[in-house]
Parts: structure tokens; C-alpha cells; sequence
């Protein structure tokens, strides 16, 4: 490159117009007179060559041979030509073989074609729609209604499907079960054990493991003593206890009755609905209410409302007067009320029979008497209630279990026997360790009463005479002997 620039060779700056400039320049070089030519240049390379290579051997240096020929820059050869003339000719000479332009690669396998996607390794087929054919909006999708019991029934399809797979599967299972007992209870299969010698329930009273020894009867390790095994008594179920009659029904909770009454009920509708499906009854008229018959009759609220809230109103109105007239021909009257109490109870008594006895220190005061003689009646108890100034009251009653256990309540939880003042506010006699005690109760096979009756007696031989009409004589001598403080002789009266 040195060797060039001392060539003074013309440049394509130099047929640029300068600028003015005011500062002093220094003189021009004067102009060649002649055009280089290329002959000349290289003659002038070559003597330049020549000159180095005698100073390099006058120095004791020997020049490297050439490695390769060296091209003559475009410039010198004089085949370059600028696009413009005012462009400066700044092209690269590759003056050594690091910047020499590498060749360029050629691709050997086929380009895709963009005509076809399809061809393309990258297509997407998804894209498509987005890629291909006019851009179209998007439509909006319509509402489907279903229709009313569309996915019920579809829901009670695939219930019934799982139905008959978990059916088949239980089938299955029992064959196979059947199959496997049937191999088991195979008589080639079983293989009875050996009897012992001795059975266990003979073993204690044998002196020696075997049935030809002696019996031991006798002696401290015998079982056979002198005492005697009293066994606990067990009360018989109720069924025995009533004469083989079972209850009539099952007692259920609150809870369990609802569950039923909703579950018919339930029933019921389902029954109607599927009915007037079919075809078989007319369908119900919509029931207005004040609250939904603008929904109901929208087309017909629009033209006179008013006259559709009066409609709504007067259906209503009915409504209330069917349903109250419905009660009240449900409604029993006193007689049928009466009667039917009496059958229920008849009912109890025919199941069980009970009576009970109670023992009163003293039944003298108005409302007591009261309590005791009209509570009896009310439940349907026959029975008795003597007072004997001289010793103490006695009461007795008879009727179903029900009736005793509410009398049993009444007589020893809610009457307060100590209450001394009457209706006048005046006072009595001193009640103040006035007590009453149950001292008797049981199942009996009849009633020995024929109504409740009270009676008072000025001594024990009288109150004696009236029980002995009713062959109840020795309840007299019972409570006579009752000692509540004994705890062997006191009853649980709600046990």
C-alpha cells in the first residue's frame, strides 16, 4: 500500500471543487505530463522490486520467494469505472489472502415452495382458516333452550344403565359364590373330625379322661355340692306378657314421621304428574298469587290490570274457603270425639291392664279431693278413694297403662299435698308433712271397679267392708304396713 500511494496516481478527489478558503494553501504539486499506463506501472513495480531485493542481499538477507502472484489493484489497471464521477472510489484490495472474499455456499437441497404451504415444514393445519381464504367475523353464537325434563331424563337413563351393570355384577358374584360353596360343600371334599373321647360338658364329673371311669360325685373338687343355684328371674317380653298380642306398630320420632309423610307425598305428585303426561287427567290451572301473576299472565296484564288483580284476588278467596270448609267437614263432633277416645282406650286395655295403689297421710282438702275424684274420670279409671280421719287415706285406680302412668304423674309430681288454704283464703289443718306414696302397682287380669267413687269412713273396719266389696280388702292391710323410709318395700313408680 505504501508503494502505491508513492505513485502519485490521480484520484477521483481531485476533480472535486474545492471550497474558498481564506487561509493560505501550500503550492500544488506540478502535473505530470504524460498518463501512467499499466505497462509503465509494472515497470516501475518491477525496478522497485529489483532495488529491494539488492539491499536485502547486500544486507545479508536472502528475500522470500513469492507465494503467490500478486494482482494488480482494479485501479491500476485502468478497468475501473466509478458509477459517479463526484462518488469517491473507496472499494477494499485485497492485498492479503485473510481478506480475500470467501466464496459463497451453494444450498443443495430443495427450497420450499411459496406457492403451496402445505410443502412448507412449518405449516400448522390449525391455522389454516386464519392463513387462508378472506377474513371472515366471527358469528355469535345462538341460545338453545332445552326442553323441560331433558337432562333429567338423560340422568335417569345412565341411573338405569348403572343400575343394570351393578345388577349384573351381583348376579355374577352369586353364581360365582354359588359355584365356589357347591365345590366346598363337595361330600368327597369334607372331612368329618374324630369325636373326643370325653365331651367337655362330662369332663368335670369324670375322674379320668374317658366314659369308663368312675364319676366323681364326691370330694372338694367335685361340682356336686349341697347348695342350691337359684336362677334370676327374667321378666318375659311383652308379647308373652300380653296374652301373644304383638304391638300393633312401631313407635317412630318426629323426625322419622315427617320423612314418610314427605316421601308419599312426594309419591303422590310424581303419580299426578306422570298422569296428566299421559293424558289421563287435565292439567291443574296455574295458582295465582299476588306475587307471581304478572309472571304467569303477562300478556294478559298489559290490556286491564286491574281486572286480572281482581281475578287473582277472588281465586284466592276460594282457595281459603275450600280449604276451611274441608277442615270443618274433617272435624269431629263431641259425640265422634268422645267415642273414638273411647275406643282408643278400650284399644289400651284390651293390650294391658293395669292398677295402682297410692297411700296419703291425709286427703282432706277441697281441691285435692277434686284433683284426685275428676282426673280419674277424665282418663277412664275406675277405682276408689277412701279417707279415714283416724288413719290414712288410700286411692286406688284401674285402666290402660297409659292412663295409669299419666294418674301417676298427676298424684305424685303435680298435686302439692301440703297446701293448707282453701278457696277462702282461710286455713285448714296443718298439712305440712302430708305426703303421698305409690305402694303398689301391676298388670291385673280385670277390673275389680266399676266406676271411680270416693268415700269416707269413721274407722278402719268400714273402709275395710267397702274394699271387701270389691274383693280388694287386703290393699287395706298393705298400705297399713307400708314404711317408706324401708328401701326393700319403696317402688320406683315410673320404672
Amino acid at each position: 500500500m505504501a508503494r502505491i500511494a508513492n505513485l502519485n496516481l490521480p484520484s477521483s478527489n481531485s476533480h472535486r471543487p474545492q471550497p474558498p478558503s481564506t487561509a493560505a494553501r501550500p503550492p500544488p504539486p506540478p502535473a505530470a505530463t504524460a498518463t501512467p499506463t499499466p505497462a509503465s506501472i509494472q515497470s516501475t513495480i518491477a525496478a522497485a522490486r529489483a532495488r529491494i531485493e539488492a539491499q536485502l542481499k547486500s544486507q545479508g538477507i536472502q528475500p522470500a520467494p513469492p507465494s503467490h502472484p500478486t494482482e494488480l489493484h482494479p485501479m491500476l489497471r485502468g478497468d475501473y469505472k466509478p458509477k459517479h464521477s463526484t462518488q469517491r472510489a473507496t472499494l477494499p484490495v485485497s492485498s492479503i489472502k485473510a481478506n480475500q472474499q470467501k466464496p459463497k455456499l451453494k444450498i443443495t437441497h430443495e427450497t420450499p415452495s411459496l406457492t403451496d404451504p402445505t410443502q412448507n415444514p412449518y405449516f400448522d393445519p390449525s391455522l389454516t382458516r386464519r392463513t387462508h381464504g378472506p377474513q371472515t367475523r366471527r358469528r355469535h353464537k345462538q341460545f338453545h333452550f332445552a326442553e323441560p325434563g331433558q337432562y333429567v331424563e338423560q340422568a335417569e337413563r345412565k341411573r338405569a344403565e348403572a343400575r343394570m351393570e351393578q345388577l349384573k355384577q351381583e348376579i355374577a358374584e352369586r353364581a360365582e359364590l354359588a359355584r365356589l360353596e357347591d365345590e366346598v360343600l363337595d361330600a368327597s371334599a369334607i372331612q368329618f373330625a374324630e369325636p373326643p373321647q370325653v365331651e367337655w360338658w362330662d369332663a368335670p364329673f369324670l375322674s379320668e379322661a374317658s366314659y369308663g371311669s368312675d364319676a366323681k360325685f364326691e370330694g372338694p373338687d367335685s361340682l356336686c355340692t349341697i347348695y342350691i343355684q337359684h336362677p334370676v328371674p327374667i321378666e318375659p317380653p311383652l308379647a308373652i306378657r300380653s296374652q301373644g298380642v304383638a304391638p300393633a306398630q312401631l313407635i317412630l320420632t318426629h323426625k322419622e314421621r315427617k320423612k314418610i309423610r314427605r316421601q308419599r307425598r312426594l309419591e303422590q305428585q310424581r303419580e299426578r304428574r306422570e298422569k296428566v303426561m299421559l293424558g289421563l287427567l287435565p292439567p291443574e290451572p296455574p295458582k295465582l298469587k299476588m306475587s307471581n301473576f304478572m309472571q304467569i299472565m303477562a300478556n294478559e296484564s298489559v290490556p286491564d290490570p286491574t281486572k286480572l288483580e281482581a281475578e287473582v284476588r277472588r281465586q284466592m278467596q276460594a282457595r281459603q274457603t275450600k280449604h276451611e270448609a274441608d277442615n270443618k267437614a274433617r272435624k269431629l263432633t263431641k259425640e265422634q270425639r268422645h267415642e273414638k277416645i273411647e275406643a282408643k282406650t278400650k284399644a289400651d286395655e284390651e293390650a294391658c291392664l293395669m292398677r295402682a295403689v297410692f297411700r296419703i297421710n291425709k286427703l282432706e282438702h277441697p281441691q285435692h279431693w277434686h284433683k284426685v275424684t275428676v282426673n280419674a274420670r277424665q282418663m277412664h279409671l275406675t277405682g276408689t278413694a277412701i279417707s279415714c280421719p283416724t288413719g290414712f287415706s288410700l286411692v286406688v285406680v284401674e285402666g290402660s297403662a297409659k292412663n295409669v302412668k299419666a294418674y301417676k304423674k298427676l298424684m305424685l309430681r303435680r298435686i302439692d299435698w301440703t297446701m293448707s288454704q282453701n278457696d277462702q283464703g282461710s286455713v285448714t289443718n296443718d298439712l305440712t308433712n302430708n305426703e303421698c306414696h305409690l305402694i303398689w302397682q301391676g298388670e291385673i287380669d280385670k277390673r275389680k271397679f266399676r266406676q271411680f267413687k270416693q268415700h269416707t269412713s269413721a274407722s278402719e273396719t268400714q273402709a275395710k267392708k267397702w274394699l271387701m266389696r270389691a274383693k280388694s280388702d287386703e290393699l287395706w292391710q298393705l298400705a297399713k304396713q307400708y314404711d317408706p323410709n324401708d328401701s326393700i318395700t319403696a317402688l320406683d313408680p315410673f320404672a
